[in-house]
């Protein structure tokens, strides 16, 4: 009860506040205008999964098939407006792809957000926004993973820049484009922002979400400012997923109302999932790729690749994704990746840091420099990209097979298929800048075969690499923009891409809706579609030059034995402790 480390703490959190359709769904064309009276409501909108966007801005079609279902399909996004995120652009899987191959096709892009972003160096507009701590408006939200309602209230500290409230950008936009054409509703529609009363909207958004109700902003915004908490009204504390299904017999929002773990679903059954098994990830592993690992079984009859026009040997990355081929796991271990022929050895994957979110550890050289072993504040090495830089942890009997030292420069390379960015060349700029380097460091808890790198860090963008190249201090910072990456080339992000499952795009599967208690089937944003981040993938490590100072020898912390597999006799009684004495003895 109330979740554990390996509780799932996904994007489910809008049903918690089901009031925000009277705020986001406002009818535009009955637009109420009075304080405390009942909204209008109507749809005008239809989502996507953003997983499309960075797959290309494209459906899964691999031979003669349409995997996506018909409800799923996206449409070529012509304009990206982000408020506060990093992860649709410059964070993004298979990021450079996204750079080179999909952006060109965008039309517009503005992004609002507090930091210089590598989101904001391919944007056509940045709109300067208040930190928290700045906030003029007051604002809430909830989390999936405790029960409290956090209110943001109005802070009496003035503005540090000429900033404006995210709220207050897009009313104002929206104000701007109204005279334009002359609307005046585009104008209404942001009254009370105009007004300075965006409690209006926040108590609608309230008076209408079953956890919130009989709340009052104004109160809220009072005991936030005194620290007090303001907890939902959930049914239980700690929160306990699905309480009333578990212990009341409520239905279950499936098409029997019971747990269902068979799915007679056509998708399912054609990909060879409607039972419970195990498939080796798509690209991750040393054995045969995206594998069914099942004995033969009756119920188990997917589709194999002949019945797509596809060869059972075609194992390239986009025929992975639907490749349905079963071994058992005595078979599975015979196998090897398609690449380990030519020199790929690791897993190579790229978590969250567990006290970072997204990209903030590395906003300022204060949080940076401590953000792994190669913090310099005084950059002795001028090859450093930053105060810090972005690492690879290698099992150090791994690391010494590949000929690389603690604190070497590595390359990582993914399939070349497709990998740092579909189409790329040797010898053009934009392989220059997508390319993974990387400081390497002796990790013992890292298992062999596994390399890791941190998901946190500023990538390269062709403005931080012009900075490193042409600055006389060697600094990865945009001379244009001031923009500072914390790698000389590349990002994680270099060896990640997109990857879409057929059974996460279905037209028949029964699900819960969005908002209340009803339910459909199909496609729902967060619910049922292609969801998730693929962090990982498999690579090849090679060393790119010594750690030591302007290229030469070893790293100084390993040469005086300070680091693993290198230890001095000193630090090894350290390690023992035997630098402490009782007293007397």
């Amino acid at each position: 009860a109330g979740g554990n480390v390996g509780s799932y703490a996904g994007n489910y959190r809008s049903a918690l506040i089901g009031g925000e359709p009277t705020f986001a769904m406002e009818d535009p064309f009955q637009l109420q205008l009075k304080s405390g009276e009942k909204v209008s409501v109507k749809k005008y909108f239809h989502y996507e999964s953003l997983h499309y966007f960075n797959y290309g801005d494209r459906p899964l079609r691999v031979g003669k098939t349409l995997f996506t279902g018909k409800g799923h399909l996206p449409v070529p996004t012509k304009a990206i407006w982000l408020s506060n995120s990093n992860s649709v652009i410059g964070n993004i899987k298979w990021h450079f792809d996204v750079i080179h191959n999909t952006l060109p096709n965008v039309e517009f892009i503005a992004l609002a957000d507090w930091w210089w972003t590598s989101s904001c160096e391919y944007a056509d507009l940045v709109f300067a926004v208040d930190s928290w701590a700045e906030f003029k408006v007051p604002d809430m939200c909830g989390s999936c993973t405790n029960p409290f309602l956090h209110v943001y209230p109005t802070t009496p500290l003035p503005r540090i820049f000429d900033t404006k409230a995210d709220i207050e950008v897009v009313a104002g936009v929206s104000k701007a484009l109204g005279k334009l054409i002359h609307e005046p509703r585009m104008v209404d529609m942001w009254k009370f922002v105009h007004k300075n009363n965006v409690q209006e909207y926040l108590q609608r958004i309230i008076d209408q979400s079953f956890t919130l109700k009989g709340y009052n902003i104004y109160d809220l915004e009072k005991k936030a400012q005194e620290g007090i908490p303001t907890l939902m009204n959930n049914r239980t504390y700690p929160r306990i997923s699905s309480f009333e299904q578990a212990q009341e017999e409520t239905p279950w929002f499936t098409k029997s109302g019971r747990l269902e773990f068979y799915r007679p679903e056509p998708e399912f059954m054609d990909q060879g999932e409607n039972m419970i098994v195990h498939r080796e990830p798509v690209d991750s592993t040393p054995y045969e790729p995206n594998v069914i690992v099942a004995k033969a079984h009756p119920a188990i009859r997917p589709k194999t690749p002949e019945d797509h026009g596809l060869l059972r040997s075609d194992v390239s990355c986009e025929t992975r994704q639907i490749r349905n081929v079963l071994k058992t796991s005595e078979e599975l271990v015979k196998t090897a990746h398609p690449l380990k022929s030519k020199n790929f050895t690791h897993i190579y994957h790229t978590p969250k840091y567990r006290h970072g979110a997204h990209t903030t550890p590395v906003d300022t050289d204060f949080t940076g420099v401590w953000f792994g072993p190669f913090g310099d504040i005084y950059r002795h090495d001028k090859r450093q990209a930053s105060v810090t830089e972005g690492y690879v942890d290698l099992n150090p009997l791994d690391a010494k097979e590949l000929g690389v030292e603690d604190g070497d420069y590595v390359w990582i390379d993914a399939d070349p298929e497709d990998r740092p960015h579909r189409h790329w060349k040797k010898g053009t700029e934009a392989y220059k800048v997508s390319r993974l380097l990387l400081r390497a460091r002796y990790y013992p808890g890292t298992p062999r075969g596994v390399a890791r790198t941190w998901h946190n860090m500023y990538g390269a963008t062709f403005g931080s690499v012009q900075g490193h190249e042409t600055r006389p201090d060697g600094l990865a910072k945009n001379p244009k923009t001031n923009y500072q990456s914390m790698y000389r080339y590349g990002s994680h992000q270099s060896a990640t891409r997109a990857w879409l499952r057929p059974t996460l795009m279905t037209e028949t599967l029964v699900r819960k809706e969005m908002f209340g208690n009803t339910m459909g089937k199909g496609f729902a944003p967060d619910i049922h579609c292609p969801v998730g981040a693929p962090r990982e993938s498999f690579v090849k490590i090679t060393k790119a030059e010594p750690g030591g100072m302007e290229g030469k020898g070893k790293w100084r912390p390993a040469a005086l034995g300070f680091r693993p597999t290198y230890e001095t006799q000193a630090m090894k009684d350290y390690l023992k402790g035997k630098f402490l004495k009782k007293k007397g003895s």
